[in-house]
């Protein structure tokens, strides 16, 4: 996937919400996009995923995307492999129910992310984590070559977030290129190869995790200063249990 160039604007009083965003998602990479509240992390996710379209420049992507919003409106009490077997919608013909083999992609989904035992529950019934949890499960069933998560970890507590990195490492290995935005930083180190800073809608600094998330690029980034500190971190959690939390 290839954003050039783009800017994106909801209403001219408001400014741009992107401005001439210029990125390259490498296949077989997770790109993880920081930035600050309002800098234009869902309207860069939202362009990618084709819920919006560029006012300016261009998107080149090959193959299907699935797409995690932030949030979204829950207006039935579906099950939870109901709501995972949406994810399957690409796959069907129009009006078509999904089928034998949807639901056992549905339910592996689920399974990847813990939630297997809870197929039956209502998606009303669940936390806020879990319902999260239940959410990626529906954007992993889809089985698309790109997949785009607007905030992945939130709500998610410290073992299942380790879950979520091991389970974006291994879609990678497999084929997949993945983009998400995240406030953990912790998270973003441990699970993306490479990063992309945002900041009042244009591209700051992109390139290598490990080169472009430091105390100097975040304390531009979020206009306040950083330090280096040791956290305690799960030992199986992305790439390597020894992170240095920022």
């Amino acid at each position: 996937m290839i954003y050039k160039n783009v800017s994106y604007s909801y209403s001219p009083e408001n400014g741009k919400a992107l401005s001439d965003f210029s990125l390259e998602l490498k296949a077989r990479s997770i790109t993880a996009l920081l930035g600050p509240n309002g800098s234009g992390k869902s309207t860069a996710l939202g362009i990618g995923a084709g819920w919006l379209k560029p006012q300016s420049g261009s998107l080149a992507k090959q193959g299907s995307t699935a797409f995690l919003p932030q949030s979204e409106r829950l207006a039935f009490s579906f099950s939870c492999l109901e709501y995972v077997c949406f994810g399957r919608a690409p796959h069907l013909p129009f009006f078509a129910l999904p089928s034998s083999f949807d639901k056992e992609i549905a339910f592996s989904a689920l399974k990847k992310v813990g939630m297997d035992k809870k197929a039956n529950k209502s998606i009303t019934a669940l936390s806020g984590g879990e319902l999260q949890l239940v959410r990626i499960a529906r954007a992993l069933a889809q089985e698309a070559a790109c997949i785009i998560l607007d905030e992945p970890s939130e709500m998610l507590d410290p073992a299942h977030i380790s879950m979520i990195s091991s389970v974006l490492l291994e879609l990678a290995a497999s084929g997949r290129t993945i983009l998400f935005s995240t406030h953990d930083l912790s998270f973003a180190l441990a699970v993306a190869e490479e990063a992309a800073l945002l900041k009042s809608g244009r591209l700051l600094a992109s390139g290598k995790s490990k080169d472009v998330i430091n105390c100097k690029t975040l304390e531009q980034l979020f206009d306040i200063a950083f330090y280096n500190a040791e956290l305690p971190q799960p030992v199986k959690y992305g790439r390597s249990a020894e992170i240095s939390a920022l």
